[in-house]
């Protein structure tokens, strides 16, 4: 049968969309000491399309000829023998029968070859170490490179809902892998066979296997609302001299655990398992579902700063099992909703297990890593595997800018439980940063357009440039914006000053950054000593706080007018002294320098009615083109 001309029929994407994964069953021979394979793997799937005349899946033929490849021996349909095609990184197997929607079937792909990791495939595939006198393999996939060492859809958005692994290896040696050990089988040829099995969706690049003659150590974790604790079931090198850091790093888990449940909800795998594969790899980490891959190193019990990255590997790999493994970024352009909230997690984790001093150090540093160039976006235009893990952008950016969400919600409990309605809302799925956009405005009851735009598709950060001064019990302030890149001219946010009083004491006010110029007037009656712009570590930003005396900050065209009766009840007359007045706006600002009222007036003798507005002190601004002028005003009932 003639079948090469086939490729050129179908894209291959098109094909790969034609059926939906039920089952991956992987049965492979995996050594300890080298990166050659052999075996077989069966997709169970569904026909969703109108009906499926040729099977397609991603499996490399070849990247650096004769070091890394695959060669397919042959390929079974329904358990009956078919022909295949296996070129350009390709699997297409032409069917003698079309399969019709909605019905199942099977194909067995049997196979061998040498999965290295290599340059080409930015050191993904199978890697072969030896470390403190072990020997072994492990898997790295992440994004596209499943396809490197097994035949699978290489594609976010289908989870197959359950995967089985066969492991035979020698008999020395312990595998680890997704999901729950079911079984281990003693071969007569010196070999054992493990049997791992997950029940939980899962996508292509989370599948991982760890071979090698390590300790297994095995402890368990009491988590909130769940009556059996789970299982911590982790691979060590037990003659490392990180050993008992690592014995330390899963007790800590434990208390990450628990935190995380608390906060987002019970750890999504609570069927099954959480656990370390140790690697002789120093700072590696991988979020393999249900099972981290780690370097020796990077599984510390706290933050370190390793080559200038201040980083928590361990809670963050932990993170990714909420962000990434349970819900995952339904395309890589969407890669902030992984690995921006696996690293906001780190502070958190900081901020609950360790001190806030550790967590504002993290933020600090992510502050300061952001700020070294000025533009680039958290959301990714045009995905390639240098900006999907861009380290500033991605991961310290997309954590910081969390955190700026978390400020703008400025409540806890409310911000907390839109991690949690995301989380539920796309359980086992895969979402994209709209979901998530959605999830904030339906928790909240608020738009975040200006943010999502300015934040996540904005570049950049902005500035504020503050001049202030205190006139008897009134603070002045100009805040002018200006921003990093001409990309994102304006961030429309809030801000908190912290004012520092001359005889004792400090209080923080927070105001509202809505346009690039600014003026703000706040009723203050203790004397200001200093001003300290975002104490607590909030935005992303650079800032001058400048103080001014009266006579450098006053306008020499000074607009004069008269407001009777104040203190007021209800309404208010204000009485301009200008000669041929057209119009002029008046503006009511609260205590915090919020906007309360705002009309425009053509008459010099003008009402405003203030018996809707509470109790307390305000601030009257007047403004005509070119002048304009401020009082306080007593609202007293």
């Amino acid at each position: 049968m003639t079948i090469l001309g086939l490729q050129s029929l179908f894209s291959q994407n098109d094909l790969k969309a034609k059926y939906d994964v039920k089952q991956y069953i992987l049965d492979l021979n995996i050594s300890g000491t080298a990166t050659e394979i052999s075996g077989n793997v069966i997709t169970n799937a569904v026909v969703v399309a109108g009906e499926l005349d040729t099977f397609a899946v991603d499996l490399i033929n070849t990247i650096v000829p004769n070091k890394t490849y695959m060669i397919v021996d042959s390929v079974l349909v329904n358990g009956n023998k078919n022909g295949f095609i296996h070129e350009n990184n390709l699997v297409l197997v032409p069917l003698h029968q079309p399969i019709q929607q909605n019905e199942p079937f099977s194909v067995q792909i049997y196979y061998y070859g040498n999965g290295e990791s290599c340059s080409q495939t930015k050191w993904n595939g199978i890697i072969q170490g030896f470390y403190s006198g072990v020997s072994y393999t492990y898997t790295h996939s992440e994004p596209v490179w499943s396809k490197v060492w097994w035949p699978c859809k290489q594609d976010l958005t289908d989870k197959a809902d359950s995967i089985t692994f066969y492991i035979t290896t020698d008999a020395e040696n312990l595998s680890g892998s997704n999901g729950l050990l079911k079984s281990t089988e003693n071969l007569q040829n010196g070999k054992v066979r493990y049997k791992w099995v997950s029940n939980y969706p899962i996508t292509p690049y989370l599948v991982s296997f760890s071979v090698g003659n390590f300790s297994e150590h095995i402890t368990y974790a009491e988590l909130p609302t769940m009556q059996e604790p789970l299982l911590i079931q982790s691979l060590l090198f037990s003659n490392s001299l990180y050993y008992s850091m690592h014995l330390k790093v899963i007790e800590k888990t434990k208390d990450l655990l628990h935190l995380f449940s608390e906060l987002i909800g019970v750890y999504p795998f609570k069927n099954e398992k959480y656990g370390y594969c140790v690697t002789g790899t120093s700072l590696v980490a991988m979020e393999h579902q249900t099972m981290t891959t780690i370097g020796y190193v990077a599984m510390d019990t706290t933050s370190n700063n390793y080559s200038g990255h201040y980083y928590w590997y361990v809670a963050h790999e932990l993170a990714h099992q909420w962000f990434g493994d349970y819900v995952t970024c339904e395309k890589w352009n969407y890669i902030w909703l992984n690995e921006g909230f696996a690293s906001y997690f780190e502070y958190i984790a900081l901020q609950n297990l360790e001190s806030q001093k550790k967590a504002n150090f993290w933020m600090n540093d992510a502050h300061n890593t952001i700020k070294s160039r000025p533009g680039g976006s958290v959301y990714v235009q045009d995905p390639n595997i240098s900006d999907i893990f861009d380290y500033r952008l991605i991961y310290k950016k997309g954590g910081a800018v969390l955190h700026i969400l978390r400020y703008e919600v400025d409540n806890d409990s409310l911000f907390f439980a839109i991690l949690k309605n995301y989380l539920s809302t796309f359980a086992y799925s895969t979402a994209t940063i709209e979901n998530f956009k959605n999830i904030t405005e339906e928790t909240t009851g608020k738009d975040f357009t200006d943010f999502f735009n300015q934040w996540i598709y904005g570049e950049g950060y902005p500035g504020f440039n503050l001049k202030w001064r205190q006139q008897e019990d009134t603070l002045f302030i100009e805040s002018v914006q200006t921003t990093s890149t001409s990309t994102t001219p304006l961030f429309k946010t809030h801000f908190d000053i912290k004012l520092n009083y001359s005889i004792g004491g400090d209080t923080i006010i927070r105001l509202y950054q809505s346009a690039n110029n600014v003026d703000f007037r706040i009723c203050i009656p203790n004397a200001i000593k200093s001003i300290q712009f975002d104490p607590n570590v909030w935005l992303i930003s650079y800032n001058t706080v400048l103080y001014v005396g009266v006579g450098e900050y006053e306008n020499n065209n000074a607009l004069l007018f008269d407001v009777f009766p104040n203190p007021v009840n209800d309404k208010i007359m204000i009485v301009v002294e200008e000669e041929n007045l057209q119009n002029f706006v008046a503006t009511l600002y609260d205590m915090q320098g919020k906007s309360v009222f705002q009309k425009e007036f053509k008459s010099s003798n003008t009402e405003i009615n203030v018996r809707d507005l509470p109790r307390g002190v305000f601030i009257l601004e007047i403004k005509t083109q070119n002048k304009a002028g401020s009082r306080k005003i007593m609202k007293i009932l």
